[in-house]
């Protein structure tokens, strides 16, 4: 048993000693074939393919029949959506017919070159008050910077609109 496990130890240490060795072959002949290859000028980059590079000059041409089909899908366009102001929202009726009837005066004194309209609707819980017939948000922003001097909870809201009573895209609102 004595002579077993020293036979053991002895075959432990010669199997480190020659892995060692063979790591350091390996490396070497490595090298060796690096070397190689650069004299005999025999490189991966020579051998690469340019399957890659053959499709980098093309270029994608979209058919006029579907530019076409692209243009007139953005000239369709819904008249009844559009965006109002809306400058109250409450649960008290007379409140919200206050509300309109301030509107109006105020709009008649102080707007110039767009009269818009007044709308007093029950949605529940609230009735709300919208002013105001726009397509384009950016006009209704416009507009609701010049509703917030006097009321100051207005804001945008998305809403179905009066195509006659949507102002034109030359007509100029302002304050007097």
């Amino acid at each position: 048993m004595k002579y077993f496990s020293l036979l053991i130890i002895i075959l432990i240490i010669a199997g480190c000693s020659s892995s060692k060795q063979a790591v350091q072959e390996t490396m070497e002949e490595i090298r060796n074939q690096s070397k190689d290859t650069q004299t005999y000028g025999f490189l991966l980059k020579d051998l690469r393919t340019q399957l890659s590079d053959a499709y980098t000059y093309r270029e994608n041409e979209i058919p006029e029949g579907f530019n076409r089909i692209k243009q007139q899908q953005n000239v369709e366009k819904n008249l009844y959506e559009g965006y109002r102001i809306q400058i109250y929202s409450g649960k008290d009726v007379d409140q919200a017919d206050t509300t309109a009837a301030h509107f109006r005066a105020w709009a008649d004194t102080t707007i110039v070159g767009y009269q818009p309209q007044t709308y007093v609707f029950f949605r529940t819980p609230h009735y709300r008050v919208h002013v105001g017939d726009f397509h384009e948000r950016d006009r209704a922003i416009q507009f609701s910077n010049i509703v917030q001097r006097y009321f100051k909870d207005a804001w945008v809201v998305y809403d179905k609109v009066d195509p006659r009573s949507v102002p034109a895209d030359t007509t100029i609102i302002e304050t007097k």
